[in-house]
């Protein structure tokens, strides 16, 4: 399928999805086996059917395993959202494309950022998916970003995914291949130094929005 209707697919999904009381599976851009074994068993369930209060989508192309070029494709709460997963974006890493049967295209990741209410404050779930034209014959996996700012004090917690597979980034392997998910990513990249916590001048506008 080419990028291009891919995009206007998504889209028009977009316009179709009711904000107010939605779920990830009313979104339906992954899949509930691929998040299982992408976050905490502990969040699963609770990420699966609470209520999405927000939802950016972020497009950009791999170069080297990281995402460039990237632009805000989706966006809601005015905005408040929007320079959080462009850093998201920039922090994010991605293996195995390389291998893929076009090696010198640049694929095409939508990075999405999902938004949810919780009793300590909002919580933050980043997880991306592949729309390239391979996307159909590609199996992937790595931990989504899952973090908390808390009510109190905004204060940001990095919420930790799988250990064999927290802080090693995605892979992505064709469907012909035999691989493992655990010893691919470890195979493509050990685990890497712990994100940064986001600037304030990336937060406050998200601080501000959840107190008006």
């Amino acid at each position: 399928m080419k990028p291009l209707l891919i995009i206007l697919i998504l889209v028009g999904s977009l316009c179709s999805i009711p904000a107010e009381g939605r779920t990830l599976q009313d979104i339906d851009v992954i899949s509930p086996r691929v998040l299982q074994r992408s976050v905490s068993r502990k969040f699963f369930k609770s990420l699966l059917i609470s209520p999405v209060e927000g939802w950016v989508v972020v497009r950009a192309q791999v170069v080297d395993g990281h995402l460039m070029g990237a632009s805000v494709l989706h966006s809601e709460l005015d905005g408040a959202y929007d320079q959080l997963a462009l850093q998201f974006a920039n922090d994010f890493q991605i293996y195995g494309f390389s291998r893929m049967a076009n090696p010198n295209t640049r694929p095409t990741v939508l990075l999405h950022l999902l938004v949810y209410k919780s009793a300590d404050g909002t919580m933050i779930l980043s997880f991306p998916t592949f729309e390239s034209g391979e996307g159909n014959q590609m199996r992937y996996w790595g931990c989504a970003r899952l973090a908390v700012i808390k009510r109190d004090d905004g204060r940001w917690v990095e919420i930790e995914g799988p250990e064999s597979l927290h802080g090693k980034g995605w892979a992505v392997r064709n469907n012909t291949e035999n691989a493992t998910t655990d010893t691919a990513v470890y195979r493509e990249k050990k685990r890497q130094p712990k994100l940064a916590v986001p600037s304030a001048s990336v937060l406050g506008p998200i601080i501000a929005s959840t107190r008006r």
